[in-house]
């Protein structure tokens, strides 16, 4: 869980600090849920104003479910509140969810950083998992190409195969519509962003059996830290031939691109969080060389959703998609590495690397709804497989020159190292899975198992050395829930996770998997109107064999024996009538590290895991009179205390930081103003040693204005 995979930098600097080491698609969304019609769009009366409560979720389960009908916790955030809350990174969209969090490490514009339940979520994209290289696999997908996004928490391996025991995030792109969309957008803000937009869709026949979705960005912009640009370019089309209602084909398509720099945060201790003689480090300090700290990640891929109704209560379904994943970081890549006794001299490195993932996955299932006697069943089978080539190269050395963090003085000349490793490495799963949703009156109970064979083949081509390791693994889950009249859905649930740990001790001995198992118990509410959900959950996570640096070989990890989260989790979202929205969250977390084989971070809590988080926000707009169509809103976000490093040596405080907004839409219209920690409070969002500091978000201000048609 920190801000490098354990892959990207040497052991040799992970050990370094200071003795402190470092913690290592679903079917078709359904538009009509998220997306207000642009004949909505010209008047006020008589129309949806707040943003519509999402009533099922694609993802949990792979079937079209009712939320409240799930034995598990999911929030699903859309494409509408993303826009009104005007975010631009998938960890903003996440700010105001229970049991998530996004941004630890402060504003980083090669990749979101995200934490769910207290472990990194695996990332996937229409049900299908995204890259996972050693660089490819921060991966930032472009919020505006989205439709909806769902955070499903807890073990999820049961029907999606290897991922941690917190769980994961199904981003679901925009999709084909029915009815005709036009939309173009712009915006300008804080640090210089100018950006444009653009959203088509509608039937290209008079039948209606072709659709499309044409959606694209450009973006120019700098960010909260000098010589770093965030510049995006997105283009996404997608196009549904749909023959008859039982059966759907939509191919989907999407070209990403981020022009950006690495030198954000990894500032010391010394001058942010602690006192320093010679007075604060600036939050807009670049501790890079400008020219030599280029990133350029490309993501391109194609795939398809097929969907076909058979007789009887069979559905078929198969998803697709093809991938590539470049990262280049052009140059040295100089990063900072803590001060010398002068506390102002910072020494520097050189990291050279790039990373270049291909990725295959297919997901086949086949539903079948039907009964026996008093039961209701939703059984679904499936057999998917991923296939992922990941090319990586790096060198390091601390060959880079120093720089005065008070008053840097760029422009020293800088020595290029040769790559000194480069590893290629390829990954295949194969999975069979099997679930059984069945309804008896009031009750339901969902039943599922897994079965999964995982191949990692390693190549070092620099030395050439080859590993080859192979994982077997079961995977389970089961549910039960009762629906009263009133809405209310109290329901307990067992689920299990695997996710295979590559590499070896310093005995030679290969890693296991690691595993999770999490206990939960919870009770969701939602009216038959449909205004509001509300859900409570108390869960307990286990893991096992996570991994950690070998304290007697400080060159390799070991698998260390126990972690143990519990925790609590409230959240709910309610809308009073057609224009008053009110949404909130809160998350208590008690982790502790119970069983390590004699290594110091026993009893330790997980790091970036505060034990307590909450937010709330609200949004009201004018419906009538001389100001209809003018609306505002706003929340305030609040962080506990939280430690970054896994002995929690590095405690940083708890903070509290304010949103708003000012809106006002009038025909096809619609204007808005956004400001994320509007009292730009500044303050240090986590510290993995005393070398490695961050500073949060300041304030982002951004003014926009939309166009539907």
């Amino acid at each position: 869980m920190s801000r490098f995979h354990l892959r990207c930098l040497p052991r040799a600097l992970q050990c370094a600090l200071l003795g402190l080491p470092l913690l290592s698609g679903m079917a078709v969304a359904h538009a009509a849920d998220t997306t207000p019609s642009p004949q909505q769009a010209t008047t006020l009366k008589g129309v949806q104003v707040s943003a519509k409560i999402v009533k099922d979720s694609d993802s949990v389960t792979k079937t079209d479910t009712p939320i409240v009908a799930i034995p598990q916790s999911v929030s699903v955030i859309t494409d509408q509140q993303m826009a009104r809350r005007g975010i631009q990174g998938i960890e903003e969209a996440v700010w105001y969810t229970a049991g998530a969090q996004g941004g630890g490490y402060g504003p980083d514009s090669r990749s979101d950083w995200l934490l769910v339940r207290g472990f990194t979520p695996a990332r996937y994209l229409d049900g299908l998992a995204l890259p996972a290289g050693s660089g490819t696999g921060i991966t930032r997908i472009e919020p505006y190409g989205l439709e909806r996004l769902e955070v499903i928490k807890g073990p999820s391996s049961v029907l999606y195969g290897a991922m941690p025991p917190g769980g994961m995030i199904n981003m679901i792109s925009k999709q084909p519509t029915a009815q005709p969309l036009h939309e173009v957008g712009v915006a300008y803000g804080s640090f210089a962003l100018r950006q444009g937009t653009f959203d088509f869709g509608g039937p290209l026949n008079d039948a209606g059996t072709l659709l499309y979705r044409l959606t694209g960005l450009a973006r120019n912009s700098n960010t909260m830290t000098d010589y770093i640009k965030d510049d995006r370019y997105y283009l996404a089309p997608a196009i549904t031939w749909k023959p008859s209602d039982a059966t759907s084909l939509t191919v989907l398509s999407r070209f990403q691109k981020g022009d950006t720099d690495s030198g954000a945060g990894f500032l010391p201790a010394a001058g942010t969080l602690l006192y320093n003689p010679n007075g604060k480090i600036s939050r807009h300090r670049f501790t890079g060389e400008p020219g030599q700290n280029d990133y350029d990640k490309t993501l391109a891929s194609i795939g398809y959703a097929f969907r076909h109704d058979f007789a009887n209560g069979v559905t078929f379904r198969q998803n697709l998609r093809y991938g590539k994943a470049d990262v280049d970081s052009d140059g040295a890549n100089i990063g900072a590495f803590g001060l010398l006794a002068d506390n102002r001299t910072l020494i520097r490195y050189a990291f050279p690397n790039e990373n270049h993932t291909k990725t295959f996955s297919v997901d086949n299932n086949l539903q079948y709804d039907f009964d026996t006697g008093a039961l209701q069943h939703t059984v679904l089978v499936g057999v998917d497989y991923r296939r992922s080539n990941d090319d990586y190269a790096s060198a390091f050395d601390f060959d880079a020159p120093p720089l005065d963090i008070f008053d840097p003085v760029y422009g020293s000349p800088v020595t290029v190292p040769a790559y000194t490793t480069h590893t290629l490495q390829v990954q295949k799963q194969l999975g069979v899975y099997a679930q059984d949703q069945i309804r008896i009156d009031r009750w339901g109970i969902t039943i599922g198992g897994r079965q999964d064979h995982v191949d990692t083949n390693t190549n070092q081509l620099i030395g050439d050395t080859r590993a080859q390791q192979t994982d077997h693994a079961f995977s389970g889950r089961i549910g039960v829930n009762y629906r009263f009249d009133s809405g209310f859905v109290p329901y307990v649930s067992w689920s299990h996770s695997f996710q295979p740990t590559v590499g070896t001790d310093f005995a030679g001995i290969a890693f296991k998997p690691t595993t999770g198992d999490q206990y939960e118990a919870g009770l969701k509410f939602q009216p038959t109107s449909g205004n509001g959900l509300l859900s409570l959950a108390a869960y307990q996570i286990t893991q096992k064999n996570s991994l950690t640096i070998d304290p007697n070989h400080t060159l390799f990890q070991v698998q260390q024996g126990q972690t143990r989260l519990r925790g609590v989790e409230l959240e709910g979202r309610w809308n009073f009538g057609t224009n008053f929205s009110l949404y909130g969250d809160y998350t208590y977390s008690n982790s502790k590290v119970t069983a390590t084989n004699d290594l110091p971070s026993l009893g330790k809590q997980i790091p970036l895991l505060p034990k307590q988080q909450a937010a709330i926000g609200a949004d009201y707009t004018i419906v009538s009179g001389p100001l209809a169509g003018l609306g505002f809103g706003g929340g305030v976000r609040y962080v506990g205390a939280h430690y970054g490093d896994s002995y929690n040596q590095w405690q940083t405080p708890s903070y509290t930081l304010v949103d708003g907004v000012v809106h006002y839409e009038t025909g096809r219209w619609r204007l808005q103003l956004n400001a994320s920690n509007l009292f730009d409070r500044n303050y240090v969002s986590v510290c993995n040693s005393a070398v490695w500091c961050y500073y949060g978000y300041a304030r982002n201000v951004t003014a926009s204005a939309r166009y539907r048609w």
